[in-house]
């Protein structure tokens, strides 16, 4: 998710974007042309400019040679590009975003839409695009109060939830046995939820794995991330990181490649398919029983 505007992630995204534009203009290189000698759309090279756009080290160190930039710049822009890379910025909390939490709903999907592969990992929560509006409602409603506002963020949730019917997109998903055992506010809500999780099992709408209770430890990682991969051309695979007080978005290659072995390693072990099935019906009766 790109970075609240006024932040410094986000002052840092636009002064590597009004550097590179620099760079560009003094070598006397349109957008089309500096796109096409770096395998971008124009589009990209625009975004990129703007500071709405991650750039990764190698492709802002490509930039400056196509440039021609002197060693002394070209070390600027690419310290400031890794600097980007591994990017921290406090959480978009309620009356931190610029029209408010659907407004945020809204953003994300944005960017779901630059990866034609999304890897998410939650050991405790059930995640957003999986989720029925009563489950994203009690969710909401833990930090925003009842009104006008939370019923939009509900809606703009299940809005992304379009990107669950495109064809061109890999979504998988796993998922924390607690998830399935931790109710947000009512019993029934939860059981509601793992009925959804059963028909996306069954219709094969996505690619979801439980992480049973019986994974070793050490196994598994213990936060929630997201690995959003194969995007759109010039963009770098991002991880992205939700925390208390702060989101965390990684763009360096060695650190990406490393959350996407993480998830292939908890795939391994995750229950699938008729397994996954089984456990979501005997925790879905243990509810129901009390």
């Amino acid at each position: 998710m790109p970075p609240p505007y006024g932040s410094e992630s986000a002052v840092r995204r636009v002064k590597l974007g009004g550097l590179l534009r620099g760079a560009r203009k003094l070598a006397g290189l349109s957008g089309v042309n500096l796109a096409e000698t770096l395998s971008l759309s124009q589009s990209t090279l625009s975004r990129i400019e703007l500071g709405q756009a991650a750039v990764s080290p190698d492709l802002a160190a490509s930039w400056a040679a196509v440039c021609r930039l002197d060693p002394e710049r070209t070390a600027e822009i690419t310290a400031l590009a890794e600097l980007i890379a591994t990017d921290v910025y406090p959480a978009p909390w309620h009356g931190q975003v610029s029209g408010g939490v659907a407004r945020l709903q809204q953003d994300i999907a944005a960017v779901e839409a630059t990866g034609r592969l999304h890897l998410d990992w939650h050991p405790r929560l059930v995640q957003g695009l999986l989720q029925t509006p009563d489950y994203a409602r009690e969710i909401f409603r833990c930090v925003y109060p009842d009104g006008p506002e939370l019923q939009a963020a509900v809606a703009a949730r299940m809005a992304r939830q379009s990107l669950l019917f495109d064809s061109g997109t890999t979504l998988r998903f796993l998922i924390g046995e607690a998830a399935l055992r931790w109710p947000i506010e009512t019993t029934r809500t939860l059981v509601s939820q793992l009925d959804r999780l059963l028909l996306f099992l069954a219709d094969g709408t996505a690619d979801i794995g439980i992480v049973p209770f019986s994974t070793p430890f050490g196994a598994f990682s213990y936060h929630a991330w997201s690995v959003l991969a194969e995007r759109d051309e010039g963009l770098p695979d991002l991880v992205e990181i939700g925390l208390e007080t702060a989101n965390v978005d990684i763009t360096d290659p060695e650190q990406t490649a490393a959350y996407r072995d993480a998830f292939e390693r908890m795939s391994d072990l995750a229950h699938t398919g008729d397994r996954a099935v089984d456990l979501i019906r005997r925790i879905r009766h243990e509810l129901i029983e009390g």
